[in-house]
């Protein structure tokens, strides 16, 4: 009758009343006749198991069989040992214990399940933080671990105390290879006029100097718009880093293309970089129709020639960088003033100035608005547009009254998304962009002394000498706006009436 009653009990204790290491079983009580586990001791309350594998040692006051109740007050005189944050001075289990052991099924290190020398490793225990760990690893020191898993993924020092030194360093060697570089922030500009070398200019030489520009003048006029614009492109692709990226420049950046590079937060020299040579290609092309024409056929023919050199830029060689300069320097108020120039483009280019008016105006006005993808097909494209991009991401403040696209227009916010959208796909894309390049300069063997004058280096020092080249970038534009101003207005004066420019 007492074992029928002890059996009762048992079968309506909840589970936190079974031996350690039992399991409830599925079985009716009657029929269960499995043998009792080892250890006497009834697991009390609601705390988990702490550790499944290992077995914790009571007092032996404690009787077989029967549960500690605390509500009872039936505790044993000495109470279970807390876990110790110590390592434990027994010896680890063998392999061939705690490889079957149920305790095992949530370890992460997936070599103790392929076997061999490292995943016959037992689990290792000790006591330091892992703030501890994290710290002793970035000074070089494997750290310990603080539980009895193995997280394989946090570790670097995989190699057991067993294992040969020899296997250490290689594992070290394979680290070193595959190592992060963390890009390098550059500071300076790559355009550093002063230490340009120069064949065409003296060592020191003064802004704007008339011989220096009439060899210009040549050299441009001795060309066909076509070479004129390979020569143009393959000076832009190396600005903005798309051909001829050194596998030290790629380390340095951190991404294979310059493309990439334009669209990071330190990326921010290149931007800027990439807006100095815009502006510098933009003021020499005014200054070739301003400061290098005498008579008003001349101003024509030269207008003619840099027509013919955009079309070139964006049907042949699909270069909207250098194409955009071309069109910012013709939009100019000091170049669209010049109503008997461009009458005279009409008269003795007709078919020029048809282009330029329902073309390449109604063209360029698409690129702004950020409506690329529509108007030139991606396999065509070796330079992107880039300046509404950089400017928009270099832009200091807001001007309402600016002279920008999206300041000025009533789609101004999609305008601006648009050409944001087109920055995000073009960092996607930049290899294209490169094989798109090398696939157009294909053959190219570009002529020394015409590669130079489209060097930004060498225009910088032409327009502003070598001591005005360094002086601040808004105060040098401030200066040459004036400049151009006057040229302009001693070309074709303005009417008594007419008010200030």
């Amino acid at each position: 009758m007492q074992d029928r009653r002890a059996l009762s009990l048992k079968a309506h204790q909840s589970e936190s009343y079974l031996p350690l290491g039992c399991k409830l079983s599925s079985r009716s009580p009657s029929v269960d006749t499995s043998p009792r586990p080892n250890s006497p001791v009834f697991r009390t309350g609601s705390e988990p198991t702490l550790s499944p594998a290992l077995v914790r040692r009571v007092s032996s006051d404690a009787r077989a069989g029967e549960a500690l109740r605390g509500s009872d007050s039936q505790l044993c005189p000495k109470p279970p040992p807390k876990p110790c944050k110590a390592p434990l001075l027994q010896p680890p289990p063998s392999p061939s214990t705690w490889l079957n052991s149920e305790a095992n099924y949530c370890e992460l290190n997936p070599a103790f399940a392929t076997g061999g020398d490292r995943g016959a490793r037992p689990p290792l225990f000790a006591h330091d933080s892992y703030v501890e760990l994290l710290t002793a690893k970035q000074n070089g020191v494997p750290g310990p671990r603080h539980s009895g898993t193995n997280y394989l993924i946090l570790d670097n020092d995989g190699a057991g105390p067993g294992e040969a030194p020899a296997t250490q360093m290689d594992q070290g060697q394979q680290e070193d290879e595959g190592e992060f570089v963390l890009p390098r922030l550059e500071t300076a500009s790559s355009f550093r006029p002063n230490d340009f070398e120069s064949k065409l200019l003296p060592a020191e030489n003064k802004p704007l100097e008339m011989a220096m520009l009439k060899r210009v003048k040549e050299l441009f006029t001795s060309k066909d718009p076509k070479a004129i614009a390979q020569h143009m492109l393959s000076t832009d692709c190396m600005v903005a880093r798309i051909l001829a990226v050194s596998e030290e420049t790629r380390r340095n950046m951190g991404v294979s293309s310059g493309l990439e590079l334009l669209t990071l937060p330190y990326g921010h020299q290149l931007r800027l970089d990439i807006i100095e040579r815009h502006n510098t290609m933009a003021i020499g092309i005014a200054v070739d129709i301003l400061g290098c024409t005498s008579t008003l056929e001349d101003r024509a023919a030269t207008l003619n020639r840099i027509i013919q050199v955009a079309v070139e830029l964006k049907d042949s060689m699909g270069d909207l960088y250098s194409f955009s300069a071309i069109m910012k320097a013709l939009e100019m108020p000091q170049i669209t003033r010049l109503e008997k120039t461009w009458t005279a483009l009409r008269h003795q280019y007709t078919q020029t100035a048809i282009l330029y008016e329902k073309q390449l105006k109604p063209f360029s006005k698409m690129l702004h608005e950020g409506r690329e993808s529509m108007c030139v097909p991606p396999n065509k494209i070796s330079v992107p547009l880039l300046l509404p991009l950089v400017t928009l991401m270099e832009r200091q403040a807001v001007t309402f009254e600016g002279t920008d696209m999206w300041e000025k227009n009533d789609e101004s916010c999609e305008i601006m998304l648009n050409h944001l959208a087109t920055g995000r796909l073009m960092a996607e894309t930049a290899d294209s962009y490169r094989m798109n390049a090398e696939r157009i300069l294909e053959g190219f063997q570009p002529d020394e002394e015409m590669s130079e004058i489209f060097k930004t280096e060498f225009q910088m020092r032409l327009l502003w000498g070598s001591k005005g080249a360094q002086v601040n970038q808004t105060e040098r534009y401030e200066k040459f706006n004036q400049i151009l101003t006057a040229l302009s207005r001693k070309l074709e004066p303005p009417p008594v009436k007419q008010a200030e420019l």
